[in-house]
């Protein structure tokens, strides 16, 4: 299947070449970076964060948002959503790869990264977030994989995959949950003090990742044809009732809670912070 890789229309290759020289302009950027120190993004003691980790947690939640195709397809049985999980497998592969490669930019020493591998602290939240992305990113792997290789030669998946599917959805809600408890853990940042940021994320997730999805399937659509199906990007109850009772309990249990969540929070940014009692006499 690999040598399939290369094969395409002349347009083809031009993508190919536009992605290739954006990646060696941003390498050359990179070599400036390592050179000169993170002082050249602009960051500094009192902003200490920026695009890189604000990108970090956005793929995160792209990651963490395929797990909304997986539900409906394997919990409730809409087959037709069948068709697209191997699209939210492998973007999930890629968000998660984007992850690791901000952080390491994000780093002034790359080489840093190794020291969560030498030197494992299970009591380290940090630790659990490179756990879970490296989990997720071979969960996603394997599965993307073997369901494309069924897919190919027009057959079932095997059944063993499906115990692997169900890890991954429960670990879909892991990565992004350590990313939130990450976030949550930093004192200097108020906004963030709080416990509800984990499920807020989350709230962010299963709405950002399945909108993305749908973007890149209009867009192969148009540019080569496939067509994901009138079912999965806006079923109607007259077509097949049963499958629409389906997602309608999906939208019940799922998304609806979700997105009441995210408006909620939109609402109310911030709870009650911690804030500290002054002494008798300051």
């Amino acid at each position: 299947m690999l040598e399939l890789i290369l094969k395409g229309r002349p347009r083809f290759y031009l993508w190919l070449c536009f992605l290739g020289a954006i990646f060696g302009l941003g390498f050359i950027v990179y070599i400036f970076q390592a050179n000169i120190g993170l002082a050249i993004t602009g960051m500094s003691r009192d902003v200490s964060w920026g695009l890189y980790i604000a990108q970090f947690t956005y793929f995160v939640g792209v990651a963490a948002g395929a797990v909304m195709l997986v539900l409906p397809a394997y919990f409730h049985h809409y087959e037709k959503f069948k068709r697209i999980i191997i699209f939210g497998e492998f973007m999930a592969v890629g968000a998660v790869i984007m992850c690791m490669l901000f952080i390491v930019v994000d780093l002034g020493q790359p080489q840093r990264a190794l020291n969560v591998l030498l030197h494992p602290t299970p009591n380290s939240v940090m630790f659990w977030d490179m756990t879970v992305l490296f989990g997720y990113l071979l969960l996603n792997i394997i599965i993307g994989w073997v369901t494309l290789e069924a897919a190919r030669n027009d057959v079932k998946p095997p059944k063993w995959i499906k115990v692997l599917i169900y890890i991954s959805i429960i670990w879909a809600f892991s990565i992004h949950t350590v990313t939130g408890f990450l976030y949550a853990g930093i004192p200097g940042r108020h906004y963030w003090l709080t416990a509800i940021m984990a499920a807020r994320f989350l709230a962010s997730a299963f709405c950002s990742g399945p909108a993305l999805l749908l973007l890149l399937l209009f867009m192969l659509k148009r540019l080569t044809g496939f067509d994901p199906g009138k079912a999965v990007v806006r079923p109607r109850s007259h077509e097949d009732p049963v499958h629409h009772h389906h997602l309608c309990d999906v939208r019940e249990r799922v998304l609806l809670p979700a997105g009441n969540l995210h408006g909620f929070l939109q609402r109310h940014p911030r709870t009650p912070a911690l804030h500290p009692v002054p002494l008798h006499g300051s």
